[in-house]
C-alpha cells in the first residue's frame, strides 16, 4: 500500500514562521495533509471544523458580548444565541440554537470522559456546556476548552479534569457527550508522521518538527544550525497541529540536532543527561536517537523533571524507588510504596548517574513540605537542608500558605526534620517581626551587629525561617565544648564554650586537650566578646583542668564543688585551662 504521504498533494505558499525568534518569510513547498471540507447546516462535520468555527467567535472578542436574548452570526452569516449552548450550536453547525437540555436529549450521546476528543462537550444538563478542545497531557489529567458563560468567549488551557468546578459549576454535574453528526478528520494524523517531519497549520506561522508523535517548536534560531529544510513542510489542519503533544514520550533518547556528543532521555517533560557509562549500561544505546531543536532541548534541560515523578535506576543497580520534588530524589520505603500511593503512579527509569546526583542534591531553600501519608499533619519549610516546623499561626502570617505544598515520604521527612541548619547559615524571621539577622553556629542562632553583617556576612544569602523556630534557636545556649573564633579574623584567639562563658585557650591547651581534632566555628566578634566577658560559667556546668582528676561543678553563681564520681556523664565535662578552675572559689 502506498504511504499516506505519497498521496498528499504538493502546493506552494509563502510562510512566515515565528517561534522564539522570527523566521523571515520564505517561499516553501508544503505538503497538504488534507483540505478540510465545509459542513452543511445540521449535517456531518469534522472535529477540526468544529474547532475552527469555535475559534471564529473567539476571534470576535472583545466585541462579542454574552446575551441570552441576542444572537450573533457565524462566518457564513447564520445567527446563533449568544450564550454557552448557542456557542456550541454554532460550533456544531446546528440549524438552531439548542439549550443544554436539548444538546443532551436531541443532539449528542454520552461517552466516557477519558474518550473526550476535539469538538466533544462537557454538558451540565441544567446549567452550562463546555466545548472540549484537547487533552494537554498524555495522562488525560488536564485539558483545554472553549466556553461562553459570560463575556468574553473564553479559551481555557491547563484545566484539571479533577477540578472541583468548571466555570463555577460542580464537576460532577457535567457529562462527557459527543455530537451525533461529528466525523473524524480524513487526514494523516501529524502524530503518525515520521520523526523529523516538519509540520505547520494553514492559518499560523509556527513550524514544529515531529519527534516520536510529539510536535516540538522550531525557533528561528534553530533553522540554519539545525539544518531544517523549510521547503519540505507537511501542512496539517489547525486542530491537529494544536493538539500535538509538546513533549516526546518518556524514554525517548534525544540529542541536539545542531550537533554535539551529549545524549539525553526524556522523562517527566525534562531532558536528563546520559553519562558515557550509562549509555550502554542502562541500554540507551539500543534505542533510536532523535535529533531535536536546539532551543527546545535547552529548555527541557533547564526545566528539570516534574515534581511528584516516581523514578528508579534504569540499570537496576539501585533497587530503590524515589520521588522527585523540586529536583531532589527522595527514597520511598517499601511500606510507603503502597501506603502513600506511589505504586499507583507511573514508574520511570532514569540514568543511574543522574539519579545519584538527584539523591545527593539538597532540597531548595524555602520548599514547603508535608508528609505524603498525612500521618504527620505538620507543615515544614526547608532551610539549609533541614525541615523546620511551621506553626499554625505562621502558616498564614508568614505567607507559607501561598506557596506550593509538596508531599514527601514520611521517613525522609522525619530524617530531614532531625537535621540541623548548617554553621554559617544566615537567618531572619520570615514574618519580619524580628528584624535581626542571625548566624547559625552549632545549632544556636547568634546575633550580629549591622557593621558585622556588612563587613563579614554581607555576601551570603539570608534565609527566612519560622519565627517560633528562630526564637528557640536564639534562646538555645551555644553547646558546651564548642570551639569558636572571630569570624572576621580580627581576633585569632580560640575559645571553648563552657556554660555560656567563652574560655580562651592557649595553643598548649588547644592541642593538649585534643581540641585541635574538633571543628573550629566562626562566630560574630561582638557576640564572642560578650561571651568572653562573663564572670563564670552557668551553674551546673562540669569542668576539669589539667592540674588534677577532679571534675568540678559550677554552683552558687560562680563557685565550684567537686562532683561525686558516677554522678555525671563524662561527655558533659568541658576541659578548661587551670586558670579558670583556680579562680572559682570552692564551696563546701
Amino acid at each position: 500500500m502506498p504511504s499516506a504521504l505519497s498521496k498528499l498533494a504538493r502546493i506552494t505558499l509563502a510562510a512566515s514562521i515565528a517561534a522564539s525568534g522570527a523566521i523571515a518569510a520564505t517561499a516553501v513547498t508544503t505538503t497538504a495533509a488534507h483540505a478540510a471540507a465545509s459542513s452543511t447546516v445540521g449535517g456531518q462535520i469534522t472535529r477540526s471544523e468544529i474547532l475552527s468555527r469555535a475559534q471564529y467567535w473567539f476571534n470576535q472578542n472583545p466585541g462579542l458580548t454574552y446575551n441570552q436574548g441576542a444572537t450573533f452570526p457565524d462566518s457564513s452569516g447564520r445567527y446563533y444565541r449568544k450564550d454557552c449552548s448557542g456557542y456550541v450550536s454554532m460550533a456544531w453547525h446546528l440549524g438552531y440554537s439548542a439549550t443544554t437540555q436539548s444538546i443532551a436529549t436531541d443532539e449528542s450521546y454520552e461517552i466516557p470522559r477519558g474518550d473526550l476528543r476535539p469538538g466533544d462537550v462537557l454538558n451540565s444538563f441544567y446549567d452550562h456546556v463546555l466545548l472540549f478542545e484537547k487533552w494537554d497531557d498524555p495522562g488525560h489529567t488536564t485539558f483545554s476548552y472553549y466556553s461562553f458563560g459570560s463575556t468574553p468567549v473564553k479559551h481555557i488551557t491547563g484545566a484539571s479534569i479533577n477540578a472541583a468546578k468548571f466555570d463555577s459549576h460542580p464537576n460532577g454535574d457535567y457529562k462527557a457527550r459527543r455530537y451525533k453528526n461529528v466525523v473524524e478528520d480524513v487526514s494523516t494524523s501529524p502524530s503518525s508522521l515520521p520523526s523529523g517531519t516538519l509540520v505547520k497549520s494553514p492559518n499560523g506561522a509556527s513550524v514544529k518538527v515531529i519527534i516520536n508523535g510529539a510536535g516540538l517548536p522550531v525557533a528561528g534560531s534553530d533553522v540554519a544550525p539545525d539544518g531544517y529544510d523549510l521547503s519540505k513542510i507537511v501542512q496539517v489542519d489547525d486542530g491537529a497541529f494544536n493538539a500535538l503533544p509538546t513533549v516526546p514520550p518518556p524514554g525517548t533518547v534525544v540529542h541536539d540536532q545542531a550537533g554535539g556528543s551529549s545524549r539525553y532521555v526524556v522523562v517527566g517533560g525534562a531532558a536528563l543527561f546520559i553519562s558515557g557509562s550509562d549509555w550502554t549500561a542502562d541500554g540507551y544505546n539500543t534505542r533510536a536517537d532523535m535529533g531535536v531543536p536546539s532551543s527546545w532541548l535547552q529548555g527541557a534541560i533547564n526545566t528539570g523533571p516534574a515534581t511528584g515523578l516516581v523514578v528508579m535506576d534504569q540499570s537496576g543497580t539501585d533497587a530503590g524507588r524515589y520521588v522527585v520534588v523540586n529536583g531532589t530524589a527522595m527514597h520511598i520505603s517499601a511500606a510507603e510504596w503502597t501506603a502513600d500511593g506511589y505504586n499507583t503512579q507511573s514508574l520511570m527509569g532514569v540514568p543511574s548517574d543522574w539519579l545519584k546526583a538527584a539523591i545527593a542534591k539538597p532540597m531548595p531553600n524555602g520548599t514547603v513540605l508535608m508528609d505524603q501519608s498525612g500521618t504527620d499533619p505538620s507543615r515544614y519549610v526547608v532551610v539549609g537542608g533541614a525541615a523546620l516546623p511551621i506553626s499554625a499561626s505562621e502558616w498564614t502570617a508568614d505567607g507559607y500558605n501561598l506557596q506550593s505544598l509538596m508531599g514527601v515520604p514520611g521517613e525522609w521527612l522525619n530524617t530531614t526534620a532531625r537535621k540541623t541548619v548548617p554553621d554559617g547559615t544566615l537567618i531572619k524571621g520570615q514574618a519580619g517581626t524580628d528584624p535581626s539577622i542571625y548566624v547559625m553556629v552549632n545549632n544556636s542562632a547568634l546575633p550580629m551587629t549591622s557593621a558585622e553583617f556588612t563587613t563579614t556576612y554581607a555576601n551570603q544569602p539570608v534565609l527566612g525561617v519560622p519565627e517560633a523556630w528562630e526564637a528557640a534557636e536564639v534562646a538555645r545556649p551555644l553547646a558546651n565544648g564548642t570551639l569558636i573564633t572571630n569570624a572576621a579574623g580580627t581576633d585569632s584567639t580560640v575559645y571553648v564554650m563552657a556554660g555560656g562563658l567563652a574560655v580562651p585557650l592557649t595553643y598548649a591547651d588547644f592541642t593538649g586537650y585534643g581540641y585541635d581534632k574538633l571543628p573550629l566555628r566562626g562566630a560574630p566578634g561582638s557576640w564572642e566578646q560578650a561571651a568572653a566577658a562573663k564572670s563564670a560559667p552557668a551553674d551546673g556546668t562540669l569542668l576539669q583542668s589539667s592540674d588534677g582528676p577532679t571534675v568540678w561543678q559550677v554552683v552558687n553563681g560562680g563557685g565550684k564543688k567537686a562532683a561525686a564520681p558516677g554522678s555525671y556523664n563524662a561527655a558533659d565535662v568541658v576541659k578548661v585551662p587551670t586558670a579558670l578552675t583556680a579562680k572559682l572559689p570552692t564551696v563546701a
